[in-house]
């Protein structure tokens, strides 16, 4: 691995463990984005989960105490069967069509509050965010990227530690899953020990960073980042969508 590489990585997953502290989203999406632009997909993809582990591991530590377990322990059953379908289904339904039902449900679960008829509708599902993580993980799985959980979150009457520690324990389990998953299929993460190892003190770094800044964002400053983040994630898909369908 050439020492731009070994330094760029172990840099972007700093970036990403704080920006995910900070606005509880996107430090994963960032990791991902960035280090594709380094390594082949082929490497990147099984990689990307191992490489922001331990910053994961830091913000569950941090914000133990935050954290619904009535929300995260229904997510992880769901989170398991999500990726099987997801992985059947994936190269049935066509890119183009799932994006732009990805960004609907994004935008409108981000910026819509919940009324009151669907509240009441919820709390008729028996286990409802065990279907949560069932779709998170499946639009994960089909799309490379899930954010569904996130924008259900913003909305939620937990505080901005309740929302990072959730989301953080419940995508947690999402990475151990999916890792394990890939070391199984026969994944060497050998040859990359070095730069994983690097890669969690960075990660870790700049988890610890993020807390800082965190306990001095006004909580409506912190859902309007993340609403901020995801519509941008939104608009991607859409300018994917449209350059599908342009043939641009």
């Amino acid at each position: 691995m050439p020492l731009s590489t070994l330094i760029l990585i172990p840099l972007i997953c700093f970036i990403g463990g704080f920006f995910s502290t900070l606005a509880g989203l996107g430090g994963g999406l960032f990791t991902l984005a960035s280090t594709s632009l380094l390594l082949p997909v082929s490497v990147v993809v099984p990689l990307n989960g191992v490489l922001i582990l331990a910053g994961q591991i830091t913000r569950v530590a941090q914000f133990y105490r935050h954290i619904d377990w009535s929300i995260t322990v229904p997510f992880i059953p769901g989170s398991i069967l999500g990726a099987v379908l997801g992985t059947y289904i994936y190269f049935a339904m066509p890119e183009t069509l799932l994006a732009f039902l990805l960004a609907c449900i994004l935008l409108w679960f981000c910026w819509m509050p919940p009324s009151d008829l669907a509240r009441r509708a919820a709390a008729r599902i028996p286990q409802p965010f065990f279907w949560v993580g069932v779709a998170h993980t499946f639009l994960s799985t089909v799309s490379g990227a899930g954010v569904l959980f996130q924008s259900l979150m913003v909305n939620s009457k937990l505080p901005k530690e309740g929302i990072v520690a959730t989301i953080a324990a419940t995508l947690l389990f999402m990475a151990l899953f999916k890792s394990l998953g890939y070391l199984a299929a026969g994944f060497d993460y050998w040859p990359y020990l070095t730069v994983i190892g690097l890669s969690w003190v960075m990660g870790i770094s700049g988890t610890l960073l993020g807390k800082l800044c965190l306990d001095v964002l006004p909580d409506r400053y912190f859902r309007l980042m993340i609403r901020v983040v995801i519509t941008a994630f939104a608009l991607r898909l859409f300018w994917q969508v449209w350059r599908n369908l342009s043939g641009a």
